[in-house]
């Protein structure tokens, strides 16, 4: 049990598993035009975008928005200190990377209160990642982290109407979403609601 694999180890996966090494930060996966970024989270952890005709999707199942550069729910000192301006600069680079993007799946494992104990670990607290999701200009963001705590299991979906009041509150063309196991989504039907 290590990283990048914890919390089990590989030979723990009841899964044909095969890894092939990300030797490209774009590439073609046939008519999908895929792009990768670095996430904010502990180890090497990417995530993805997906262009097809119908539209993008982008997937980060594990990253953290720099904190004090995204929500602005949090305090700031006033003060520019050199890590609150390279968090300004990463944060800058991901919402770039999103910008525009149809659907955004991103990790959201924490509200605020859970967060202020977890900051660092490597996962999104509900606040910034729509924050995020705003500034990139996301059409629809799907709140997501895989927990499986029975009591987290059910508290995601209890967010309720905080996030889309939140993209309402900024008058912004976009809603989020509590995706669900087995649910499947068409970007087309996205795209042209």
């Amino acid at each position: 049990m290590e990283s990048p694999f914890f919390p089990i180890g590989l030979r723990e996966v009841p899964a044909n598993v095969r890894i092939e090494e990300l030797k490209e930060m774009s590439f073609n996966i046939g008519p999908v035009r895929v792009q990768a970024a670095f996430a904010n989270h502990p180890g090497i952890c990417v995530g993805y975008r997906l262009f097809a005709s119908d539209g993008s999707i982008a997937f980060f199942p594990d990253n953290e928005p720099h904190p004090e550069s995204v929500s602005p729910a949090r305090p700031s000192s006033g003060a520019e200190s050199p890590a609150k301006s390279y968090a300004q600069n990463e944060n800058g680079k991901l919402i770039d990377f999103l910008r525009g993007t149809d659907v955004l799946i991103m990790d959201t494992q924490y509200d605020t209160d859970e967060y202020k104990r977890h900051t660092g670990w490597g996962h999104g607290c509900l606040d910034d990642v729509v924050a995020l999701a705003l500034r990139a200009e996301v059409k629809t963001l799907f709140l997501f982290h895989h927990d499986p705590r029975p009591r987290r299991r059910q508290s995601l979906p209890n967010a309720g109407p905080r996030p889309k009041a939140g993209c309402h509150a900024q008058r912004q063309n976009s809603t989020s979403r509590q995706p669900r196991e087995g649910a499947a989504v068409e970007l087309p039907a996205l795209v042209r609601a």
